[in-house]
């Protein structure tokens, strides 16, 4: 006889997409298992099969109105390698700004919008009450700050990118227009004051991760290995090899983007929509693996601008090198919102971003390859194969979230088990297990764009355990 219980949380709040929670219980009404569901199907992979290249640019990047100027570069980029392309140095810094802006964009969301209230407010308050609402009436410049780097991120993607969401002028071969000299000058302006603004948001940061990091911790601390672009040690989200380092830091490989697929493995489960991926390594050995701010501050030995890098070494120095504890990759985050207002004053700063020279001549071949970017929630892959008359044959995705996915629910089985015992249910359970979520900071609506056969496949830890759901 079955005696096991459920208990379930749904909707799962301030996330991307639509997802829920089931916590199982046994007989003893100790936690059995955990999953994270993906409620929502998208099919992309299914419907843009017989589509020209050209316009696959623009319409794969509706797969996420968040991180869409990634899937838009990931989507050009793959276009490009299969053409044997390459892009003017003023084209891909224009690009490059783009990142900038689409980071800045996401990170400041995640960080005052969704993940901060977990920060202010204790575990055991009203989530009715935790919410960044109450934050900015208890502090209102912290809502000006964030309306501010938004602002300022919709700017870049807006001038560069011609449009806020969905940018129209990445294509491939380059960029349509170029940056103008009045344009580049209005938006260093608001650099400069972005960049103050940010070393601000780190520090009010930091304060509040002293202040709580005992009960931080507890949400969970998973030695797995990373996976970021890296391009001479440094941080980069376009340019460089896929570096993959082992839980204890040491580097495992440095593969060229366009090998990075060998090494990645889908699988899926039957109760979410959501695939999973996991690192293929020495044959059929299969690891989990962790994608996004974390990974790269963990996979990068510094950064190329002042201040993120003394962040950065602080960081190290503080958690280790690499970092495992789950709730740290909100304190990534900033790093990063720090060095992309950073970099993208650096960029601005360029004044041959305004060259004309943005578009080259394009020859359409045919057939196969990859694009890679780092997306603010971790690295993107499309794969694209296209036929003599430019169609678009097979296309695959490799989403951020769906690497995460295997992390995030061994995560919220072990959160669980902490609040669960013998039937009863301590306060804070809700805001734990939503918090835990929403630092990977999960992009649903990405991660849930197909629909395939169930494959089993053993995936193991970095001890040898089999990981199952």
């Amino acid at each position: 006889m079955n005696n096991q219980k459920e208990i379930t949380i749904s909707p799962t709040t301030r996330i991307e997409g639509h997802g829920k929670v089931t916590i199982v219980l046994d007989e003893t009404g100790n936690v059995a298992n955990a999953y994270f569901h993906a409620t929502e199907i998208r099919g992309f992979e299914y419907f843009l099969k017989g589509m020209d290249a050209f316009r696959l640019p623009f319409i794969i990047s509706r797969i996420c109105g968040v991180c869409s100027t990634a899937h838009t570069l990931a989507s050009v980029k793959a276009i490009e390698n299969i053409f044997g392309t390459t892009i003017t140095e003023t084209a891909e810094k224009l690009r490059k700004l783009l990142i900038m802006g689409q980071v800045i964009s996401n990170h400041s969301l995640v960080y005052f919008f969704l993940t901060l209230p977990d920060f202010w407010f204790p575990l055991e308050e009203n989530p009715s009450k935790r919410n960044v609402f109450q934050i900015i009436r208890e502090n209102p410049e912290i809502g000006k700050k964030a309306i501010a780097l938004r602002s300022f991120a919709t700017k870049i993607l807006d001038v560069v990118g011609k449009r806020e969401v969905h940018v129209v002028s990445v294509i491939p071969g380059g960029l349509i227009t170029p940056l103008k000299e009045s344009e580049r000058v209005t938006l260093l302006q608001e650099a400069e004051k972005m960049c103050t603004i940010a070393r601000e948001s780190v520090e009010m940061g930091k304060e509040l991760f002293d202040k709580n990091w005992e009960e931080f911790k507890k949400a969970g601390d998973y030695m797995t290995h990373y996976i970021a672009i890296s391009k001479d040690n440094l941080i980069d989200y376009y340019d460089g090899f896929v570096r993959i380092i082992s839980s204890d830091g040491k580097i495992v490989s440095d593969i060229p983007q366009k090998d990075y697929l060998n090494h990645i493995k889908e699988t899926r489960h039957e109760w979410t929509y959501a695939k999973f991926a996991y690192l293929k390594l020495n044959g059929n050995e299969q690891k989990i693996v962790q994608v996004g701010p974390m990974a790269r501050i963990n996979v990068s030995e510094k950064m190329d601008t002042e201040f993120s890098n003394e962040e950065l070494k602080e960081f190290k120095k503080k958690y280790g090198n690499p970092a495992h504890s789950t709730i740290l990759f909100d304190y990534a985050r900033l790093i990063e919102l720090l060095y992309a207002c950073e970099k993208a004053k650096e960029i601005l700063q360029d004044k041959s971003i305004t060259n004309t020279n943005v578009r080259v001549k394009i020859e359409p071949k045919d057939g196969k390859a990859v694009g890679i970017v780092e997306a603010p929630r971790g690295t993107l892959a499309h794969e694209y194969t296209l036929a003599k008359n430019g169609r678009l044959m097979d296309i695959k995705l490799i989403i951020p979230t769906q690497i995460n996915n295997i992390a995030i629910n061994t995560n919220l089985k072990d959160a669980a088990k902490e609040f669960i015992k013998n039937g009863e249910i301590k306060p804070g359970l809700l805001n734990r297990i939503e918090m835990i979520i929403r630092a990977y900071d999960p992009c649903i609506k990405c991660a849930a764009r197909t629909v395939s056969n169930h494959l089993k496949v053993e995936v193991r830890d970095c001890h040898g355990k089999i990981v199952k759901f």
